[in-house]
């Protein structure tokens, strides 16, 4: 079934909904499914950092192969939706976030229909991405 209308009134409103996180470090792919302890404080610590972020017109289109590439170094987290659902007429099954401290902003690639193709969404910050690195690094250490 597919969500076909905005829900939201903005991007971050949908992260909540994300049945699953996925984080990749380094090629290394660890999931963490809604109501875990760890999936919580990741989805807080995203949301504490968008908290008073707003979207801004991303120029950058995903290609799949290149995705890819790019997920084999560095860190990123995927916020990965049991529906389709689109936002701003554009359809996505998950969300991924390329993860830097020193980021004050970033796009968010969506995959739909198993590939990271098209336009991106991008969210510019107030501050950076240290508390979200903060919590991936804390729930990679237990």
């Amino acid at each position: 079934m597919q969500n076909t209308h905005n829900r939201f009134n903005d991007l971050t409103g949908y992260f909540s909904t994300a049945t699953q996180i996925a984080i990749y470090q380094q090629s290394e792919k660890s999931i963490f499914v809604k109501g875990d302890e760890k999936y919580e404080l990741l989805m807080n610590a995203l949301e504490l950092m968008c908290a008073d972020s707003h979207e801004m017109p991303a120029f950058s289109v995903a290609e799949d192969k290149n995705t890819l590439d790019a997920l084999a170094s560095g860190i990123w987290l995927e916020l990965e939706f049991n529906t389709t659902q689109t936002y701003n007429e554009m359809p996505f099954d998950s969300l991924l976030i390329e993860v830097d401290r020193d980021f004050s902003g970033f796009n968010l690639i969506r995959k739909h229909n198993g590939k990271y193709n098209g336009r991106c969404f991008y969210l510019n910050l107030s501050s950076n991405m240290k508390h979200l690195l903060d919590a991936i690094n804390q729930i990679s250490k237990k």
